[in-house]
Order: C-alpha cells, then structure tokens, then sequence
C-alpha cells in the first residue's frame, strides 16, 4: 500500500514536470519565434514604451470609473434596502439583511479596484525629467483627484457599514480595529472569510507569484534588461507568506 503510494506521488511530480516543461517549451518557442521575426535582439521591441504606457492608461481609466459607477449603485441599492429593512419584521429580514450585507461587499471590492487601479495609473502617468538647464513634471491630477474620490467614497462605505450593522466602526480604522471587527462575525461569515484568505494564500503561493516570475524572465529575455523592480516586489511578497506561516507554525504548534 505503502509502495502504491509513492508510486502515486511519484508520476504525480512527473506529470507537473511534464505539464511545467510543455508550457516552458511553448513560451520559449513563441518568444524564440518574436525575437527572430522582428529582431528584436537588434532592433528592439516593434513599439515604443511610451505607446504602451498611454493605451494601458486609458484602458485603466475606463476601468475604474465604470468600477467606480457599480460602487456607487451597490451602496444606492443597500441605503435603498436598508430603509426597507427598518420596518419589516425579525422574522421576514433575514433575506433582505444577507442581500444587503452581499451588495455592500460588492461595494467595497469595486471602489478597491477602482482606487488600485487608478493608482497605477498615476504611477505610471507621473513623470520626471531632467536636462541641464530645466527639469519637467507631469502628474496626472485626473488619476490623483479619483484616487482621493475612491478613498473619500470609502469611508463613505464604512459609515453605511456601520448603520446596517448596528456597530461603531470609525471612519478611518487601524488594522487593529478591522482585525477586531472581522472577529465580530458570526461562525458562518468568519468561515467563509478564513476559506477565501486560505484560498488567497495558496494561489499566491503555488500560481500567481511563479507565473508572475515565469513573465519577468521573459521579459528580461525579450528586453534583455533585468526588471530589479518586478523581481523584488514579487519576492518580498513571497517571503512575507513564508514569514507569516513560519508565525503560524510557531503559534500553533508550542
């Protein structure tokens, strides 16, 4: 049984070194086959950086504002509800209470992609340059006035928060306080908060964080420039997870 076992886990390693090595083969194939084609070795990439950067700005800001517009309809939909909900009867609230609790987690997501992705945005949209007898500055006031609007409108978010709960939560809380409102949960809310945190950690982990180092060697490959900067911010992440696990172990099992 015991040998049966191993053997099991034996081609289970071997089927991800096979399914790993196919997908490898096939990127490096098709980077292979763009960087002959185009020589890109000499000639560089067919487009320019500054070409890339504008269209990726403008498609992040159209994503965050329609982000923005369902944030802003969920939270109208749960003051909406939450009016409704004042006069109904204990016994007949339970659906509406869920529905709102649900809408007003679909607030907060949105309002989160919209201030992160208007974030980049303005990170990428700054701009500095320096000659010799001047420099220039472009910030992108349009990115930083949403950025504020998307943090403003979460407060707003955490102040309806504390109407349907019935809770006092202050308008700008510490982590701490998140922390100890998480824990005010019931059993079936804090299950399913410890499942999508599991969830998260392992995808980062096992998916996300390797594909994310799979992307940059290509790139480097492609660009033949080290991106330092992807490398380090992905390994920071990946080390803080093997740090906050190693706390986990020492906790748990004293």
């Amino acid at each position: 049984m015991k040998q049966k076992k191993q053997s099991g886990t034996v081609a289970r390693f071997a089927k991800q070194l096979l399914i790993g090595g196919t997908i490898g083969g096939v990127l490096g194939g098709v980077v292979g086959f763009t960087v002959a084609t185009f020589n890109i070795d000499k000639n560089g990439l067919p487009f320019s950086q500054e070409s890339v950067i504008v269209t990726l700005t403008l498609v992040l800001r159209v994503v965050y504002l329609l982000a923005l517009l369902l944030s802003i309809l969920c939270i109208y939909q749960v003051l909406k509800d939450y009016k409704l909900y004042q006069n109904m009867d204990d016994d007949d609230s339970e659906e509406l209470y869920r529905a709102m609790n649900r809408k007003h987690s679909y607030a907060t997501v949105f309002n989160g992609v919209a201030t992160s992705v208007a974030m980049v945005s303005l990170v990428l949209s700054f701009k500095v340059t320096f000659a010799t007898d001047k420099a220039e500055l472009f910030f992108p006031i349009f990115d930083f006035v949403f950025v504020m609007a998307g943090s403003v409108f979460q407060t707003y978010i955490l102040k309806v928060y504390s109407r349907i709960r019935d809770i006092k939560m202050p308008l700008v809380p510490t982590l701490k306080e998140l922390k100890a409102n998480v824990m005010q949960m019931d059993e079936a809310e804090l299950e399913a908060n410890y499942k999508m945190s599991f969830d998260i950690v392992m995808n980062l982990n096992g998916a996300i964080l390797p594909a994310i180092y799979l992307i940059l060697f290509f790139w480097s490959f492609i660009t033949q420039k080290v991106e330092v900067t992807g490398i380090l911010v992905a390994a920071v992440i990946h080390l803080y997870i093997m740090v906050m696990q190693f706390k986990m172990t020492k906790a748990y099992y004293k």
